[in-house]
């Protein structure tokens, strides 16, 4: 099974101008008998040299945040999950200083996790044909006494 996401994101309020991240990811889960985890992207065009060793290490660090949080950790399935889109506004070179790159970092992390858990839940209710809101459940609805509206 393979699904795909295509998300943008915007974060106001975090460096003197909002922050804008896109990102394509895909997920394969091909169904081989072992439990592997590929994680294939590429930073080079997006990212300048001093900083795409930092944000694929952050990246890694959301798919496997986002795997552990979706509960497909613990399947014994391999998946792939591709980062084949993602870019960054303003401009990663304006993230020089520490602070920035900290928050740049962070910001990539939690978002890749989010989509990843997203996707995956996603396609385990496909597969397994399972209702995504079978957990949720109403409160019982309270009798109605309108002399309490007087």
């Amino acid at each position: 099974m393979i699904g795909e996401q295509y998300t943008r994101h915007n974060y106001i309020g975090l460096k003197s101008t909002d922050i804008v991240i896109q990102m394509n990811i895909q997920i394969e889960v091909p169904g081989d008998p072992y439990a592997a985890v590929s994680i294939e992207m590429n930073l080079e065009s997006t990212f300048p040299e001093n900083l795409s060793d930092e944000v694929g290490q952050r990246l890694r660090n959301g798919v496997h945040g986002g795997l552990s949080l979706s509960g497909f950790a613990l399947l014994r399935d391999s998946i792939v999950v591709r980062i084949l889109e993602l870019s960054v506004s303003p401009s990663p070179q304006n993230f020089q200083e520490l602070n920035d790159r900290v928050k740049l970092g962070y910001l990539l992390e939690v978002t890749v996790s989010g989509v990843v858990e997203s996707l995956l839940r996603n396609m385990q209710h496909l597969s397994t044909g399972e209702e995504s809101y079978h957990e949720c459940e109403l409160p019982p609805e309270e009798s109605s006494d309108d002399s309490s509206f007087s």
